[in-house]
């Protein structure tokens, strides 16, 4: 008989980091919605887990809601991996705009994950063709989605 420490949403990483690892997003999203935690950072990584299995609308929606805490403008306090997390969600959904403007204002220093979306938007950014680049600078973002070629979401 096991003892389970997964009272707090500090408690439930270590479990779901765990099926996490292992390429089981949707058993880790079945224990988070199991334990029924409703934290902040329990919804991150919720939110994770639905980016991992490609349900980006409904990670968008989490993240939206913790990222920007009912404001217009992502709070200075927000947690870096929320809005890394967000801007993840953003280039999954090819909504480049939002993706950019969110990771603009980051420092890679902040943490690894603002180095992986940096560098997804970058290598795209290299793949435009004159014409794209150009009309990129003005402010019109080309159609062509920006790959993201790592694995999604960040715990913490």
């Amino acid at each position: 008989m096991s003892s389970h420490k997964c009272k707090s949403a500090t408690g439930t990483r270590d479990p779901v980091r765990q099926l996490l690892d292992q390429g089981r997003p949707q058993e880790a999203l079945n224990l988070l919605k199991h334990l029924g935690q409703n934290a902040a950072s329990s919804k991150n990584i919720q939110a994770v887990c639905l980016l991992r299995l490609g349900k980006i609308r409904e990670a968008m929606s989490l993240l939206s809601e913790i990222t920007f805490q009912g404001n217009i403008c992502i709070p200075p306090d927000t947690p870096v991996v929320f809005q890394t997390n967000f801007a993840t969600a953003m280039l999954m959904a090819n909504n480049k705009e939002a993706a950019i403007s969110v990771v603009k204002h980051l420092d890679d220093s902040q943490h690894p994950a603002v180095a992986k979306v940096k560098n997804a938007i970058k290598t795209w950014e290299r793949s435009l063709n004159l014409m794209q680049r150009v009309l990129y600078k003005l402010g019109i973002y080309p159609g062509k989605a920006i790959p993201v070629d790592f694995v999604p979401g960040d715990l913490e």
